[in-house]
């Protein structure tokens, strides 16, 4: 393996090494990001523009008894690390009580994870124009405009404590998310792919499906209500993103969550979803691979959150663990919902009426007691009557539950990583099938394309 973007290993070791001997606190601890960061923009059928650049940027937290605070610095020499020390730890001085501060962790057992891919790490700027002239050459065969973004990024990070904690990963990770429209601009089309790996950007693919989706939706009336819908893994992904953060424990105690129990307490160990619904974290997930540690320093391992549709577990912070007498649960790094065998054609066919839906925009949250969201349809929302795709339709608002939905999941796709932030950025490594689901509510219609 090629050496990573960023600062080397014993670098990152020796600088986060200098900053502890530096420091007069009671507790410090040292977070480094280094690496490099890249991109490919398309509009009009051209690149109109490509770059990328170098950072390092250092976190100190220095604590006095549990007076927090922290100082950022990308300055790395030995007088500006000192005085980036003494600046967090007067700070630290004056800031107020952190009431749910732990003393910083020691040594822990951490298994390595191999989440750096040369593929990526080494992606140059003319293969990234390869993969954009692509789409720009099968757009134009079409007679449509195409509008791209590339991402890029590949480095390391480290995190040491003043306890005796120290662990590094190196990691990449890249988006193509494409966007075809026809010239009158009232047809569109949209494709995306995310890996850890370049070799699983599927560049060809994406642009075909923009490109298809594009000539084949023009908008036509259908009135809103609850269907039948067949959500393709991007729409998948994007609502169940939403999920990484629900997964807590603290929240549901406190009564603030689905999980909350009515009179106290939490839901674990009901079953809450279909009993086809399995959701896990893995960092070490093939090609969806995290850090084996998160920032504090807690590790990370596999774990069932959902298993046959009953809640398994719930993240715990170090400090609500310690109220609860209960051991610390680290929350997920990456989101896999394991998908079943049948295929997107298999769902379309058996469906006598219903909806198809590529991906959604704008999602905001509306109710965390049920875990809603809301959000439109758009680049490719279609009518499926009788088994088979009958017309493309208008792109609509949902008002969605996602407890309901998860109960309401009839078939399941084999699981894919997905481009699912609305950002076109790399982000959390989500692992998602297409489904099937009754009672999706599509609320209102929406005049956007």
């Amino acid at each position: 393996m090629a050496e990573a973007k960023g600062l080397s290993k014993d670098d990152l070791q020796s600088i986060s090494n200098r900053i502890l001997e530096l420091s007069e606190a009671d507790h410090c601890r040292v977070r480094i990001n280094s690496g490099w960061r890249g991109y490919t923009r398309v509009a009009t059928n051209r690149i109109t523009s490509a770059g990328g650049s170098e950072k390092t940027s250092v976190n100190i937290t220095s604590v006095f008894g549990q007076r927090v605070a922290s100082v950022e610095t990308n300055r790395l020499s030995d007088d500006e690390l000192r005085q980036a020390v003494r600046r967090s730890e007067d700070m630290a001085r004056i800031a107020p009580v952190d009431p749910e501060y732990i003393e910083e962790l020691g040594p822990q057992i951490i298994a390595p994870i191999n989440a750096y891919y040369d593929s990526t790490g080494e992606l140059t700027p003319q293969t990234r124009a390869v993969a954009a002239a692509l789409a720009i050459k099968q757009a134009q065969s079409a007679d449509q405009v195409v509008a791209s973004y590339m991402d890029v990024n590949a480095g390391s990070t480290a995190l040491a404590t003043s306890n005796g904690f120290y662990g590094s990963h190196a990691h990449t990770g890249v988006a193509y998310t494409l966007t075809s429209r026809s010239p009158d601009g009232r047809q569109s089309g949209w494709a995306g792919d995310e890996a850890n790996d370049w070799n699983n950007i599927e560049s060809q693919r994406v642009a075909n499906d923009a490109v298809r989706k594009c000539r084949n939706w023009r908008k036509t009336a259908l009135e809103p209500g609850e269907y039948t819908a067949i959500l393709e893994p991007t729409a998948v992904g994007m609502l169940m993103r939403n999920m990484v953060n629900v997964f807590n424990q603290r929240t549901a105690d406190e009564g603030r969550s689905f999980f909350s129990k009515p009179d106290g307490g939490n839901r674990i160990g009901e079953s809450l979803f279909d009993d086809k619904i399995n959701i896990f974290s893995d960092p070490a997930y093939l090609d969806a691979e995290t850090s084996p540690f998160n920032s504090v320093g807690q590790p990370l391992a596999k774990q069932d959150w959902v298993n046959s549709g009953r809640l398994q577990e719930l993240a715990r912070s170090r400090y609500w663990a310690q109220q609860k007498n209960q051991q610390p649960l680290a929350s997920p790094s990456n989101l896999i919902m394991a998908g079943g065998d049948d295929s997107l054609e298999e769902m379309i066919a058996s469906t006598r009426r219903g909806v198809l839906i590529t991906r959604f925009w704008y999602i905001r949250g509306i109710n965390p007691k049920t875990i809603s969201y809301t959000g439109l349809t758009r680049d490719g929302t279609f009518l499926i009557e009788n088994g088979r795709i009958s017309r493309p339709v208008t792109n609509f608002r949902f008002n969605q539950s996602l407890v309901d939905m998860l109960r309401n999941v009839q078939m399941l796709s084999p699981a894919v990583r997905v481009a699912a932030s609305e950002s076109s950025s790399v982000s959390t490594p989500i692992v998602v099938p297409a489904i099937k689901v009754d009672k999706f509510n599509l609320s209102s219609v929406s005049d956007a394309i």
